[in-house]
């Protein structure tokens, strides 16, 4: 009867000490399952951020397209101007060139939209700020109409530094370096 009793007593305790591992082990599925949850979430996070950083690097290459060949003009005039020996004839050409571009980049400019995958308060920011790049090319057009030999096109840098200022946020948001557009652009 004794062997019966202690038989039962280790069974008793085989069972108890069984269901208690059985718990814990339940308990630390349940942690492990949090982690693999946080991890998968923390991936889900760099995949949104490369997402976005992604479509933000995509919006500004579709940008350069579009305006580089107008800004080429523009930093071709610019450069002749600050030639060692500045040539009167070439100087006229590519200011009466630049013009033509500017006016161009402006309407540009005004019809230019934002087509990529990122959250709405980014898209207005882009477009919030495309009046200013509207603006810097009027600049640039009104300055080489009224003197192509020496065009100040001071005001015109303004409002191109003015679209960068209020594009810069979505940069820095995303984690990236904030871009030297007109230099990209020309």
């Amino acid at each position: 009867m004794k062997k019966w009793l202690l038989m039962l007593g280790i069974a008793g305790t085989l069972v108890i000490a069984g269901c208690n591992n059985d718990s814990s082990d339940e308990s630390g599925s349940d942690s492990e399952n949090q982690t693999e949850e946080q991890s998968s979430g923390e991936e889900e996070s760099k995949n949104d951020d490369q997402a976005m950083k992604k479509e933000i690097m995509s919006v500004q290459m579709n940008m350069q397209d579009t305006f580089q060949p107008y800004q080429s003009k523009i930093a071709a005039y610019e450069e002749a101007m600050v030639a060692e020996e500045p040539d009167p004839e070439a100087i006229k050409s590519a200011g009466e060139e630049a013009q033509t571009a500017a006016a161009e980049a402006a309407d540009a400019a005004s019809n230019y939209s934002i087509e990529a995958d990122l959250p709405e308060d980014v898209i207005t920011t882009y477009e919030e700020a495309l009046p200013s790049l509207q603006s810097y090319y009027e600049e640039v057009a009104s300055a080489l109409e009224s003197n192509v030999e020496e065009a100040d096109l001071s005001q015109a840098d303004e409002k191109f530094s003015e679209f960068t200022e209020q594009i810069a946020p979505v940069y820095e948001d995303a984690g990236l370096l904030k871009p030297e557009l007109k230099k990209e652009f020309s």
